[in-house]
């Protein structure tokens, strides 16, 4: 069952996790568009405490963020109402950012994942805010930005995954406001994108993490409701299950990760917004899943 863990220190909804050796909860908002975070908070692993480090230089919610070569990448996002083409490149070591190479254009709502040192940036709301289906990779030796081919599908507020070297791009939401069940995996030394087993249930800005060669994919925004559902894939069987465990209460916009919490191989769902009412509430929340 999902559990109660130590909360947040700051409400964020429309946060997004980077894992480098822990979990990281980056940016989001308090309300909505305006009222964007710049704050950045890391799990200790030992206590289970969150802790907050050196703040993002721009505040910002629903970016795309991944780890290589022991920095963390956070990639565009909304200000104001706004897509950036912003980068922004935080060192844990030094507790320190600095400003990276920018996004070929504005991205909000994009996925991000890494594959030797090889950031895919995926989908998201470009500059005009319409979904696309545009993948862009850095290249961190080279500091430098190369298309790839498209996703077959056009959507934002999506989430990666990686298993054995193949990107999994999990739900998502069209211009049309419609939470998308589409799954599709990429094969970048072919350069192909695949559709493979659907979602059982539509999700806009889900939690997803990898946990062996599992993925899940925990509540985010389904048909008017926030959802407290949680579903594994198996990628080698290509399938979906929704596991019974259930969140204490909806949330959407919402991240995840898997970790060890001191001799506990748990997965955890942090942040989001609660819809508790007519007005979403940024959620401290944090609950872990022993998987």
């Amino acid at each position: 069952m999902w559990l109660p863990a130590s909360p947040l220190n700051v409400g964020r909804g429309g946060l997004i996790n980077a894992t480098f050796k822990t979990a990281y909860a980056i940016g989001g908002f308090t309300t909505g568009f305006g009222a964007e975070l710049a704050s950045v908070e890391r799990l200790d692993r030992s206590s289970g405490k969150w802790a907050k480090v050196a703040p993002m230089p721009t505040a910002r919610g629903n970016s795309a963020a991944a780890a290589a070569s022991e920095r963390i990448y956070v990639f565009g996002g909304f200000v104001g109402d706004k897509t950036v083409d912003l980068t922004e490149v935080y060192d844990p070591f030094g507790n320190a950012w600095q400003t990276g190479r920018p996004l070929p254009g504005g991205r909000g709502g994009a996925g991000a994942a890494t594959i030797d040192d090889q950031i895919y940036v995926v989908g998201g709301f470009d500059a005009d805010d319409t979904a696309t289906d545009a993948v862009d990779v850095y290249d961190v030796g080279e500091d430098k930005w190369r298309s790839r081919r498209p996703m077959n599908t056009k959507r934002g507020l999506l989430k990666l995954a990686v298993v054995d070297k193949h990107i999994y791009a999990i739900g998502g939401r069209d211009d049309n406001a419609v939470s998308q069940t589409t799954v599709e995996r990429y094969d970048p030394n072919a350069d192909t994108w695949t559709t493979v087993a659907p979602l059982k249930t539509g999700r806009g800005n889900p939690g997803v993490a990898v946990a062996g060669k599992n993925v899940y994919a925990v509540g985010g925004q389904g048909d008017g409701v926030a959802l407290r559902t949680t579903e594994r894939y198996d990628a080698k069987a290509d399938r979906w299950e929704t596991l019974s465990p259930l969140l204490a209460v909806g949330r959407s916009s919402l991240s995840a990760d898997h970790v060890f919490l001191g001799d506990r191989n748990v997965l955890i769902a942090f942040g989001g917004f609660e819809l508790l009412g007519s007005t979403p509430v940024a959620s401290t929340r944090v609950e872990s899943l022993v998987v």
